[in-house]
């Protein structure tokens, strides 16, 4: 062979050895622990400045048992949302071409994730989660592989890799749509979603109904037309609707039909057993082609589960339906829990896992991991401080150990409670129900941290006041619309509560005044739902408009007449502010009351449960006459009076009574608590 020939071949074998992987015998690439230890590369030592700009050119070069595996054809850029904000940041890499980067077990693909787990002093969580999901019948969880990892000549500590959550054979295993769709193309399937508490960031995503945001991840945003988006849009709905509907228990006619009920139990169970506080905050499902079931899953994102956020508090004896982050696809888990047919889908599922050992499993599990961890955290560690608050850790520790123990006993906690919690579940079907409203009432709206009630007086804001104010102004009518949220009107003005706050082109604003405006039953700004804080005696409503999400929150807390009624945050820290809870109690008659009977004076009468005190209405106060006397459940007369206008019974015990009154030959009696 000609020598500038053979010159050539060489130059382009050693070209084609970069851009796959290779084992090479002499390196300067050296392993830092027992764990593989990953070299990456960026062109130029240029920087990675951001997770949404193009990806940066790089190089890897893989260190596994003194062995290095060199990949040329690739990028990488940030990833997360608030992780990227931390100083330990989480990556994204794409190859040029698909590869096995993990080995034969996982997926041929171009995307992998580094997950930086800065938040969690274990280092574990993610993979923990991953562990119960696998256990739990999840068909698909993502790997957790650890690396230490260098990037551009400097240690930055320990990383997972683990898959990109997308359509792909070993990850997301569904049939992929034709690229692009054509008018005849199948597009029942399949769809990748996200119920996102992010997506208003994302390039597609829709808004179901009833409010909740939903990201397509696939397919692509680049690639997906209205038709497919319209699609999956309606399909949603079409679930919603089956779900919040009269005959939502009945198989046929129900929701069940658009739920697979095994993933839909794997996922529950998980993000229960984890103390996902994002469960609902971010819930990945999908859609196969011609497919009537939506499947759950895959689980994701885990760092601040297992007891991890201080937000939320110490979650091991509570349920996530009650602490997780509200809103999103808990109006969706909270209605299936009316459902006597979920209770024991969920109890009975929960059995069979206890009775198969997934405590010790996961224990097992975690004491495994933590040894094969023991030399990288301890790296990992000596840069970043085990006992450095990065974000929302709940506690901090002084050992590894001590983070690990911390883990497992929540695991332990945990199990114990749920199979308490599940198990009284299925029996007494106990899960809170939704608010219900009566539309022949009016309703009064108190505060739970102050108990005054919620009130508009100059016709604009809604405000709280005195119980002695007047009647109207603090008298509301609650409306379920169609969508299944409610209209509330204020029964003085006729006007509707509604949120004001701006929106800034990518999140609304807290902090504006809850409002009246004139009543549109088309207007989302006036649609709310009404959701009980958590499942504990005691605990009001959360009132959360459709279109912003954010909640009622009497502003600073304050007992002061006149206090504004602001638009604020609607999260986990619910159950642990009153000022978002808010008691919602029957007053008066909605339309003409109790009408006295033939010819006898028109008048109806209220009892008012904040002030303990009786209204007797008329036309004017000079056809208040007669006798009238409140008799207990054993018939004794406990007071006498003359009707008036206003009767003080706060003397009275708490209990049932009677109430009789006597206006010319006609006698009536009425009922009420004190």
């Amino acid at each position: 062979m000609n020598r500038l020939i053979y010159a050539t071949a060489v130059m382009i074998l050693a070209a084609l050895a970069l851009s796959s992987p290779s084992t090479l015998a002499d390196t300067p690439y050296t392993q830092k622990s027992n764990l593989p230890t990953l070299y990456i590369d960026t062109q130029n030592n240029a920087p990675i400045p951001s997770k949404d700009e193009n990806y940066v050119r790089a190089t890897i070069h893989l260190v596994d048992n003194w062995n290095v595996t060199v990949y040329d054809a690739l990028g990488i850029r940030g990833r997360g949302n608030s992780t990227w904000g931390l100083a330990k940041k989480p990556y994204r890499i794409k190859f040029d071409k698909k590869q096995k980067f993990l080995g034969e077990d996982h997926a041929n693909a171009k995307s992998w994730t580094l997950l930086a787990n800065h938040a969690d002093k274990t280092l574990l969580r993610n993979a923990v989660a991953a562990c119960i999901g696998k256990f739990a019948g999840q068909p698909f969880t993502a790997s957790a592989e650890f690396v230490d990892l260098v990037l551009n000549g400097k240690y930055i500590g320990n990383y997972q890799i683990s898959d990109q959550i997308e359509v792909r054979k070993k990850r997301v295993d569904i049939t992929e749509q034709d690229v692009p769709a054509t008018p005849n193309s199948n597009i029942t399937g399949g769809y990748l979603l996200e119920a996102d508490g992010f997506a208003f960031s994302e390039k597609v995503f829709i808004t179901t109904n009833r409010g909740v945001n939903i990201t397509i991840k696939s397919p692509d945003d680049d690639i997906i037309n209205q038709n497919q988006i319209n699609y999956i849009r309606n399909y949603i709905n079409e679930f919603e609707a089956a779900l919040f509907s009269e005959d939502f228990t009945d198989p046929e006619k129900g929701y069940r039909k658009y739920v697979d009920a095994s993933t839909l139990a794997s996922w529950y169970i998980s993000s229960e057993l984890t103390g996902n506080v994002d469960c609902f905050w971010s819930t990945y499902f999908y859609k196969d082609i011609d497919d009537t079931k939506l499947y759950w899953g895959p689980l994701w994102d885990y760092d601040i589960a297992f007891n991890n956020c201080n937000r939320i508090g110490d979650v091991s004896q509570s349920l996530m339906l009650d602490r997780a982050f509200a809103g999103l696809t808990e109006i969706w888990v909270r209605r299936m829990w009316q459902d006597p047919w979920f209770a024991e889908l969920i109890n009975d599922s929960w059995t069979k896992l206890v009775e198969n050992g997934i405590e010790q499993h996961v224990l097992d599990y975690i004491d495994d991991m933590a040894k094969l961890m023991s030399e990288s955290q301890r790296l990992n560690f000596n840069k970043w401080g085990i006992s450095e608050h990065v974000y929302n850790e709940l506690v901090l520790f002084s050992t590894y150990d001590e983070g690990i123990d911390y883990l497992k006993k929540f695991v332990s906690d945990h199990t114990r409670y749920l199979t308490d919690a599940f198990a009284q579940a299925a029996q007494n079907n106990t899960m809170p129900k939704a608010f219900e409203a009566d539309p022949n009432y009016y309703y009064l709206i108190a505060n739970k941290g102050c108990g005054m009630l919620a009130n508009s007086t100059d016709g604009t804001n809604v405000t709280i006041t005195d119980k002695n104010s007047a009647n109207d102004s603090r008298h509301w009518t609650i409306t379920k619309q169609e969508d299944g949220f409610f209209t509330i009107v204020n029964r003085e003005t006729g006007k509707a509560v509604s949120d004001a706050s701006t929106y800034n082109g990518s999140t609304y604003a807290i902090g504006s005044n809850i409002v009246l405006s004139n009543f549109n039953a088309n207007d989302d700004r006036q649609h709310w739902s009404i959701v009980p804080a958590a499942n504990q005696p005691g605990m009001g409503y959360v009132i959360a408009d459709k279109t912003t999400g954010f909640a009622w929150n009497n502003s600073n807390g304050a007992s002061i007449e006149g206090n504004p009624v602001i638009s604020w945050l609607n999260d986990g820290d619910n159950p642990r502010k009153p000022t978002r809870q808010w008691l919602i109690v029957k007053s008066d008659i909605a339309e003409s009351g109790i009408n006295a009977p033939d010819n006898d004076i028109e008048y109806h009468i209220s009892y008012d449960p904040y002030s303990a005190t009786l209204h007797f209405i008329a036309h004017s106060d000079d056809e208040l006459h007669g006798d009238a006397s409140i008799i207990n459940i054993d018939g004794r007369v406990m007071m006498n009076f003359v009707p008036a206008e206003s009767i003080d019974v706060s003397s009275l015990t708490k209990g049932m009574y009677i109430l009789t009154w006597k206006i010319g030959s006609k006698t009536r009696t009425l009922k009420f608590v004190r």
